[in-house]
């Protein structure tokens, strides 16, 4: 009995995701056997699926002229009698990655081209919203080009006019109204001092106010309002930053469950947070620290989310060039030693934390903090030693270690130089081309 076509294109893309490209590729020979047959819909779908996804799979692996290879392929499945609005879709998909792709690299003619075939299928009675949404994040992603300091300007205003059209549909899905809300906070981004960036800011206050906005469209809008210079712009006074924690409390709200939503928020209120934190309003950054916590003390909180609080205290902290708070302090040690303890991350977000952890030493020794610095380097060393650490994050706390080593020897503290020396030769051996980096340097400068 033959293998059914939806079979063999889950297979495939199982063995994209794991790369093992070999199989996909004879996987992919198997669909294009099946799906010759015009009059089997089932095998047609299943290639054109394949297909799709062959295509992004290339483009991952930088291979360019097997990506173009794959997508006139596409094409040509999807001119066949009979297509249905299934493998138009899959065609759609593959046409938005590789205007993407052209955007990227700068390539106008090609980008051009591509939205114009995204238009067509579109355009069409039959189209499905799917194939509206690929063309709405085509067109965000031309506006983000185009409104860029290597795009035409001129070519913005008519392109934001048809991604108005798509997402004021009564019906369109919000996640078209998504893109367009993309697509606003991009050119505030670019215009924010201007008259237009204030326009901006009220499309997407609108976007945000309607009851079914969704949590990218209330981001775009908490983004966009704190995207302005510091007591020159629009949030320099007691109302306009009412208005700012409100956006933030309708975001948190709106996020609530999801958790990638909220760590994109988290990262928003760290970013805010410094900004406002260097212009030296500690009462309106005190109030957006207390929004992060509220988002971070929460059952659902992620490693991500407890990160970016940590940050936001050491910038609470040192930011503005001063040690002052001895709160903060005590905070950043109980979250760090939560960080550093039995907590369930990935390699990547581990060895994020020995990076901050590392940095809030630095910063501790930089300003003379001696009770702060000794208990972060408690915390370093007794995290580097644990069983079990990987050695990309041994890596990064031993180099930690040896600026602590460097920063002692300054002070002419032999006795601690002595110690975190036994440290390290407990961590193991350095690497024999380690080299101090730019950034070590700048680390060890008082």
């Amino acid at each position: 009995m033959p293998p059914e076509p939806a079979a063999l294109a889950d297979a495939h893309w199982k063995a994209l995701r794991a790369k093992q490209r070999e199989r996909a590729g004879s996987l992919l020979q198997e669909l294009r056997a099946l799906g010759g047959d015009a009059g089997v819909r089932d095998a047609q779908r299943a290639l054109a699926h394949a297909l799709s996804r062959a295509h992004w799979d290339a483009g991952r692996w930088g291979e360019a002229e097997h990506a173009h290879a794959l997508l006139d392929e596409l094409r040509a499945l999807c001119r066949r009698p009979g297509t249905d609005e299934v493998q138009r879709f899959e065609l759609s998909k593959a046409l938005g990655t590789a205007h993407w792709d052209a955007v990227r690299y700068g390539d106008a003619r090609r980008a051009n081209r591509i939205l114009g075939e995204l238009r067509n299928l579109a355009r069409r009675a039959e189209a499905t919203e799917g194939q509206r949404l690929v063309l709405a994040e085509a067109l965000a992603n031309e506006i983000r080009l185009q409104g860029g300091p290597r795009g035409d300007a001129a070519q913005v205003a008519p392109l934001l006019v048809d991604l108005r059209k798509l997402a004021d549909r009564e019906h369109a899905p919000e996640e078209q109204r998504d893109a367009l809300a993309r697509a606003l906070l991009d050119l505030h981004h670019v215009a924010r001092t201007e008259p237009s960036g204030e326009q901006r800011v009220a499309e997407l206050a609108a976007l945000a106010a309607r009851p079914a906005s969704t949590p990218a469209q209330r981001l775009a809008l908490v983004e966009a309002m704190q995207d302005v210079p510091w007591k020159t712009g629009l949030f320099g006074n007691r109302a306009r930053q009412d208005d700012l924690v409100g956006a933030v409390r309708s975001a948190a709200s709106s996020a609530a469950g999801l958790q990638r939503p909220r760590e994109l928020l988290c990262d928003t209120l760290v970013r805010m947070h410094a900004r406002v934190r260097r212009a030296g309003d500690d009462a309106f950054a005190d109030r957006i620290l207390d929004r992060l916590r509220v988002l971070v003390v929460h059952p659902d909180a992620g490693v991500e989310a407890w990160v970016a609080l940590a940050t936001a205290v050491c910038d609470g902290l040192w930011i503005a060039g001063t040690f002052g708070n001895r709160e903060l302090a005590e905070e950043l040690v109980e979250i760090l030693t939560l960080l550093t303890g039995d907590v369930e991350a990935s390699a990547r977000q581990r060895v994020t934390i020995a990076g901050l952890l590392v940095g809030a030493h630095h910063r501790a020794v930089r300003h003379k903090d001696d009770l702060l610095s000794k208990e972060l380097l408690t915390l370093l060393y007794a995290w580097a030693i644990r069983p079990g650490a990987a050695a990309e994050v041994r890596e990064v706390l031993a180099h930690g270690l040896e600026l602590a080593d460097t920063h002692a020897q300054r002070r002419g503290d032999k006795a601690l130089a002595h110690r975190i020396e036994s440290a390290l030769a407990a961590i193991g051996p350095p690497p024999a081309a380690r080299k101090a980096s730019q950034l070590a340097e700048l680390a060890l400068e008082a």
